[in-house]
């Protein structure tokens, strides 16, 4: 591990290092490797939208039970988004 500086406060930094502890920058910018975030709510927001697809199809089968798996599936989807 090596130490490199911050561009932003000059401060030493290990290239292990994802964020510099003084400024915050991220470190990646420097070192050339990429960061990757991982989110955790990719599958409701899949869910989410084959509910709403299923409704749309079901509404024109019937009106009252397409409109409740369209409001179910916008339910699923929002919570999987703020996940």
């Amino acid at each position: 591990m090596a130490l490199i500086k911050c561009q932003d406060c000059g401060k030493d930094v290990s290239t292990a290092a994802a964020n510099s502890p003084q400024c915050g920058r991220p470190m990646a910018m420097l070192t050339g490797k990429a960061v990757q975030t991982q989110r955790k709510g990719g599958k409701y927001e899949g869910v989410g939208f084959l509910l709403i697809l299923v409704g749309i199809g079901a509404c024109f089968i019937s009106g009252a039970v397409g409109g409740i798996l369209i409001f179910i599936g916008f339910v699923v989807f929002l919570i999987g988004r703020f996940l």
